[in-house]
């Protein structure tokens, strides 16, 4: 579980693609701080203890971002180490990142409200992953 956290969490570190198809999306509602708050099959129940839950991505707006994943061990909720990638608004509701030893990956970014998102990926068939401000 922690290697598949690890790996999915670090090629969702910066995808997004938005649901507002408005011409009037410039990409920076993506912008900010954002923690995890579940993984979870579609549909499914939260699969994240609070120490998992500490993790975040953050996109700044000069298209560059950073991501901390946390993990339980036997000795407490330990930092799995920070990452760092870039991200580009591609029009409409693309967006292309590129993360560290993953290479360029897209995804869907439903939002949910101005304080959450809900990322899926077909790189990630029947996986939910919800992000919070």
């Amino acid at each position: 579980m922690k290697k598949f956290l690890i790996l999915l969490l670090s090629i969702t570190l910066f995808t997004a693609c938005s649901d507002d198809d408005s011409d009037t999306n410039d990409g920076t509602e993506i912008v900010g701080k954002w923690f995890l708050e579940s993984l979870r099959p579609v549909g499914g129940d939260n699969t994240l203890n609070s120490c998992n839950q500490d993790s975040y991505i953050e996109f700044n707006s000069d298209g560059t971002g950073s991501s901390e994943f946390f993990e339980e061990t036997e000795t407490g909720c330990e930092s799995e180490g920070v990452d760092s990638g870039n991200w580009s608004y591609n029009g409409g509701n693309s967006y292309t990142i590129v993360v560290p030893n993953f290479g360029s990956t897209t995804g869907n970014v439903n939002f949910t409200g101005d304080n959450q998102f809900i990322f899926t990926s077909p790189e990630l068939p029947g996986v939910e992953v919800v992000f919070v401000k």
